[in-house]
C-alpha cells in the first residue's frame, strides 16, 4: 500500500508547523505545478499584494520526484506581473525534500519578524534565525549556512536554497538559488521570500519514500539508462549553452532588445571555445544521466573566487541582446548576476531596454548617475546592474521590471520595453518562429519560453512540470518510451499505485494549464488584451545572416491565437467556457470568471 503524499506547510506569522495528507488532492492534481496552482487559488486571497503575507511561496514536488526527474517547482503570486508566478529549479534540492517525507512539497505562508531560514530534517521542522546571513551574497550565504548545519549534523548530505540581496531589496526579478548555479529564476519567487524575511531552506531526508512496485520502477529507470545513451553522450558534450548558436543561425533569439536578426557578435557564442576554454566538468540532478549542467570556474573582483554556469537562459540574455562579445565577459557578467540572486533574463531585458533609451536620448548620463551606457560596455552594464540590485537612483525604477518601470519613465518609453505581461521577452525572437510567437503571447504566466504547440502553455510541460521531469530528461524519455502520457501514467501506477485510466489522465491534465488560466484571470489578466507582443514584432522587419527577412503578420498571428483557443475550449475571447470548467472539474472558478 502506498505511503500518504504529505505537504509540509511553515507558517512563518504563527511560527507554526503543520502537516497535511495531500494524497486525494495529489491525485486530482498531481504536484509540482499542478499542485501549485491549486494552492494559489485557494490560499492567495483575490487582489493579494505579492509582496505581503498573504502571498505564498511554494517548492513543489511530484510522486516520482527523485527518482524520474528532480525539479522543484516555485509557485506564487508573482511580484512582477501580479499574475500567477512559477519558475523551475533543477538540482537535488525536491528529491531531498521527498526523502524527507514530503512528497507534496513545502508550502510557506506569512511574514516572520525578523530574517529567518526553514530547517528540515525529517520530522524535525524549525524556524531559525538568519540574521547573520542576511545582506550576504548567495555564495557566501550558501557557504556560511552550509558550514553551520554540517557541524551541527556532522555530515554534508543536506541541500540548501537562499536568496541574495535582490531577494532582500524585493527586486520584482529576484531569484531563488540552490547550489550557487540552479536557479528558479523566473517571476519573481525571491522576492517573494524576502518580502517573508525568509533567507532561505535547508533540507535533509533520511527516509525515502516507498515505492508500491519498487522493481518495476527499477526496471524502467535500468532500460532508460541503457537506451538513452547516444542522446546522453551529445548532452554531455554540449551542455545548455549549445542552444544559443543555434537560435541565432535560426533568427529566434534577440538581439539588440530585438533591434537586429543578426551581428557578427552572434558568431563568438561558439560552444567549442566555451568547451575548450571555460568548461570544467558536467554535473547532473539526481538520478539523471544526462549532466547538461557545465560550471566553469573564474577568479575576479569583486566577486573572488567563484563556480558558475551559463544556461540558455542567463547567458542568451546578456549575449547578443545586450551585445556582450564572447564568453569572456557574458561567463563573468552571468556570475555576477547570479551571485546577486537575480533573474538573468528578466534584468537583461531590463538592461537592453536602458540601453536603447539611452540610444534614443530617453534617458541620458545624468539620469544613470554619471553612467555612459553603451552596448557591450561590460564595465557601464554592470554598474548598472549593481546600482539596480541596490535601488540607487534610477536603479530603484528599474528594479520594478518592465512594465513598472516604463509606467514610471513615461509614454515615449513604452515601444521599446520588450515584455509580455510584465516579464521581458530577452532569450526569444518571435519574428523567426510563430510557433514561439504564439508559445509566448497565450501564456498566463508571461514570457517563460515558446516552443511547440505553444511553449510552457503545452500540455507536455504540464506533465512534465507537475512530473517534475525537466525538458533534458522528458526528451530521452519520450525517444525511449514513445510517449510522455504513457510513461508517466507507468510511473504513478508502479511508484504510488495510481491505475489511471487514460481519459481521466487527459482530464486532469487540462485541469492543470485551465486553472493556471482561470487564476491569472482572477488577478486581472484579460486574454484579448494581454495574450499578445509588442508591436515592434509586427512592424519593424529583421533580416536573418543571409538576407532574408523576417516579420510577424499580425493577422496571421491572432488567427493561430484563436485556434489555440478552440482548441482548448476557450471562447474567442481567450476565456475558459462554462462547459469546458465543468468538464474538468473547475466549476468553483465560474463565479469568479463571469465578474
Amino acid at each position: 500500500m502506498a505511503e500518504k503524499i504529505r505537504l509540509l506547510e511553515v507558517d512563518l506569522s504563527r511560527e507554526k508547523v503543520e502537516v497535511h495528507d495531500f494524497t486525494g488532492v495529489c491525485r486530482q492534481y498531481l504536484g509540482g505545478r499542478g499542485l501549485g496552482a491549486k494552492l494559489l487559488w485557494d490560499r492567495v486571497p483575490r487582489g493579494a499584494d505579492p509582496l505581503g503575507q498573504e502571498n505564498i511561496a511554494y517548492f513543489g514536488v511530484g510522486p516520482t520526484t527523485g527518482f524520474f526527474g528532480s525539479v522543484c517547482n516555485v509557485s506564487m503570486k508573482s511580484p512582477l506581473t501580479g499574475l500567477r508566478g512559477e519558475s523551475n529549479v533543477n538540482g537535488h534540492f525536491g528529491a531531498e525534500m521527498v526523502n524527507a517525507g514530503y512528497s507534496a512539497g513545502l508550502l510557506v505562508t506569512g511574514k516572520a519578524k525578523r530574517p529567518v531560514y526553514i530547517y528540515i530534517k525529517d520530522d524535525r521542522v524549525e524556524i531559525r534565525d538568519a540574521s547573520h546571513l542576511w545582506g550576504k551574497l548567495v555564495p557566501a550565504s550558501q557557504y556560511a549556512l552550509r558550514t553551520e548545519v554540517r557541524q551541527e549534523l556532522s555530515d554534508q548530505n543536506f541541500q540548501v536554497l537562499t536568496i541574495g540581496p535582490a531577494g532582500e531589496n524585493l527586486l520584482r526579478n529576484a531569484g531563488i538559488c540552490h547550489d550557487v548555479y540552479h536557479y528558479a529564476a523566473r517571476t519573481g519567487g525571491g522576492a517573494v521570500m524576502g518580502s517573508k524575511n525568509l533567507k532561505g531552506v535547508v533540507v535533509r531526508g533520511t527516509r525515502p519514500p516507498k515505492y508500491v512496485d519498487p522493481a518495476k520502477m527499477f526496471q524502467m529507470l535500468s532500460h532508460f539508462f541503457r537506451e538513452s545513451r547516444l542522446y546522453v553522450a551529445e548532452n554531455r558534450r554540449w551542455s545548455h549553452y549549445v542552444s544559443m548558436p543555434e537560435r541565432y543561425y535560426a533568427t529566434t533569439e534577440g538581439i539588440k532588445n530585438k533591434q537586429l536578426g543578426w551581428d557578427p557578435v552572434c558568431d563568438l557564442s561558439n560552444p567549442v571555445v566555451m568547451e575548450q576554454q571555460y568548461k570544467v566538468w558536467n554535473d547532473s540532478c539526481s538520478l539523471c544521466m544526462t549532466g547538461c549542467k557545465a560550471p566553469y570556474m573564474r577568479r575576479d573582483e569583486p566577486l573572488g573566487p567563484y563556480v558558475g554556469e551559463m544556461r540558455h537562459d542567463n547567458g542568451g540574455g546578456w549575449s547578443a541582446n545586450v551585445m556582450v562579445a564572447g564568453y569572456d565577459p557574458q561567463t563573468y557578467l552571468t556570475a555576477l548576476v547570479d551571485t546577486l540572486g537575480v533573474d538573468s533574463e528578466d534584468l537583461s531585458g531590463v538592461v537592453a531596454w536602458a540601453l536603447e533609451l539611452y540610444d534614443r536620448g530617453l534617458l541620458t548620463k545624468e539620469d544613470l548617475g554619471g553612467i555612459e551606457l553603451k552596448w557591450g560596455d561590460l564595465e557601464a552594464i554592470s554598474k548598472l546592474v549593481v546600482k539596480i540590485v541596490r535601488r540607487e537612483g534610477i536603479g530603484d525604477t528599474l528594479a520594478e521590471g518592465l512594465k513598472r518601470a516604463s509606467e514610471k519613465l513615461g509614454e515615449k518609453t513604452k515601444p521599446y520595453a520588450i515584455t509580455n505581461k510584465g516579464v521581458a521577452i530577452t532569450s526569444y525572437e518571435p519574428r523567426g518562429s510563430m510557433t514561439d510567437a504564439i508559445g509566448l503571447a497565450i501564456n498566463p504566466v508571461g514570457e517563460l519560453h515558446g516552443g511547440p504547440g505553444g511553449g510552457r502553455c503545452n500540455i507536455r510541460n504540464f506533465i512534465q512540470d507537475s512530473m517534475t521531469f525537466c525538458s533534458f530528461l522528458a526528451n530521452p524519455l519520450r525517444g525511449v518510451f514513445g510517449d510522455i502520457n504513457q510513461v508517466s501514467l507507468d510511473l504513478l501506477k508502479a511508484a504510488w499505485g495510481w491505475n489511471i485510466p487514460r481519459p481521466e489522465w487527459d482530464t486532469m491534465i487540462k485541469r492543470l494549464s485551465l486553472l493556471e488560466r482561470c487564476f491569472s484571470m482572477r488577478e486581472g489578466l484579460v486574454p484579448s488584451r494581454d495574450d499578445v507582443l509588442p508591436e515592434r514584432f509586427f512592424t519593424e522587419t529583421i533580416h536573418t545572416k543571409y538576407g532574408e527577412p523576417r516579420i510577424l503578420n499580425k493577422e496571421e498571428f491572432f488567427k493561430n491565437r484563436l485556434n489555440w483557443y478552440k482548441s482548448q475550449g476557450l471562447t474567442e475571447e481567450g476565456i475558459p467556457t462554462a462547459e469546458t470548467l465543468k468538464e474538468v472539474g473547475l466549476e468553483f472558478a465560474l463565479s469568479v470568471l463571469e465578474r
